[in-house]
């Protein structure tokens, strides 16, 4: 269950969606794209930035293809570190094309908690090949069943990213399958149109505003939801993250990217 899912996870998972069976050619994705983000969560009342989120292109040669390989990193600041310490690491290679994941890698460490988890995506036989390492597991291998468009947390970030949102009616739902700790969840999604977000360094931007469910249960109303600004051109950059976890409500601006 989602009460399971690690802090900086949670933030990753506001993200997650496909809308169709039918593949979503990748044309705005490319190698070399270095995005950082400031998060902030809620204490007594106020936002304050606690940590840094990395994303990052490259591309990746194996013996029979080219894959692009989609890494985030998140650790909290220094100042912070006394409190609860995050290093975490995601990993997810996927087809350049389709930006469907191949293998996707998890190496967490908040606070004592430790955690490795590895899927090896198996497409034509419908299954994910997950490996779990951490206390009291070693090399703990389950098969999760998936569909022909089921993603990771990394890869349905960036596949979040090339939907052609110009063509999406207001108040359009959709509901789909992501890979969570070796569980698949539902998510739903909501469009809600465009509307103006200001950017940390670079001021306002059209942005196309995105609600997020989950557990297949109707969408949060504005008071308890998760929402989600990328902006409306070439570079659909993630603008900002709005969300309310277990733990809080967090927001994620985009601070910095280069292309």
């Amino acid at each position: 269950m989602f009460k399971k899912v690690s802090f900086i996870a949670v933030l990753f998972i506001v993200f997650a969606f496909n809308t169709s069976s039918t593949l979503v050619e990748n044309q705005h994705i490319k190698s070399g794209e270095k995005l950082t983000f400031i998060a902030s969560f809620n204490i007594s009342g106020v936002m304050t930035d606690i940590a840094e989120v990395k994303m990052e292109t490259s591309t990746v040669k194996t013996k029979s293809r080219e894959l692009l390989r989609l890494k985030c990193t998140a650790s909290t600041y220094s100042s912070w570190d006394k409190f609860f310490k995050v290093r975490d690491l995601y990993e997810s290679y996927v087809d350049i094309e389709t930006l469907l994941p191949v293998l996707y890698k998890r190496n967490i460490e908040e606070g004592t908690y430790k955690k490795e988890l590895k899927y090896l995506f198996k497409r034509k036989s419908k299954i994910a090949i997950s490996t779990l390492n951490k206390k009291g597991y070693k090399d703990y291998k389950t098969e999760v069943p998936i569909t022909d468009t089921t993603l990771d947390i990394v890869s349905a970030i960036y596949n979040a990213r090339i939907l052609d949102y110009e063509n999406f009616s207001v108040g359009k739902r959709v509901i789909k399958k992501l890979i969570v700790d070796s569980e698949v969840q539902t998510i739903t999604i909501e469009y809600l149109g465009k509307e103006t977000v200001s950017m940390v360094n670079y001021g306002k931007k059209e942005c196309y505003k995105l609600s997020i469910g989950f557990g297949g249960s109707e969408i949060e109303n504005i008071k308890g939801g998760k929402y989600i600004y990328i902006t409306a051109d070439d570079d659909r950059l993630p603008a900002l993250i709005e969300a309310n976890i277990p733990v809080g409500r967090v927001q994620i601006r985009l601070s910095n990217y280069t292309k």
